[in-house]
């Protein structure tokens, strides 16, 4: 949703962010890789495994220095985003999370909103397919 609005070394940052939290639960499901080609469209870059070489430390590092609050807050949101894609928002992927949030000044407050409209979010896209598409 909000992507675009990060540079390029911001995206690049972001995917390795988000293959992290696909594979913190040692599952990378096909609702997450469908998640993840969806950013990468909206991004308009493409999704290059080989380039994922950093931990989730030094992502988070590089983009606490570089980024605004606001794209701070767009990283949170679409990551939290791509981890609820499967219905499944684990513990290492909250850890994960839990991490970024602290990292980069923000508070259980902004997760928690996150997380609410999230959920509402799918619930309405679910019941917009059930009418459309069933």
């Amino acid at each position: 949703m909000y992507l675009e609005a990060l540079n390029d070394k911001e995206k690049e940052l972001f995917l390795s962010l988000a293959y992290n939290l696909s594979a913190a639960d040692k599952d990378y499901s096909p609702e997450e890789r469908v998640t993840v080609a969806g950013y990468c469209r909206e991004m308009g870059i493409d999704f290059n495994m080989d380039k994922i070489n950093l931990s989730v430390d030094e992502v988070l590092d590089q983009l606490n220095d570089m980024c605004s609050l606001q794209m701070k807050r767009i990283i949170v949101f679409e990551a939290m985003r791509l981890t609820m894609a499967d219905l499944d928002y684990d513990e290492g992927e909250r850890a994960i999370l839990g991490k970024a949030i602290e990292k980069f000044g923000l508070d259980k407050v902004y997760h928690d909103k996150c997380e609410s409209l999230i959920k509402e979010f799918i619930a309405l896209q679910t019941k917009m397919n059930e009418l459309v598409i069933e």
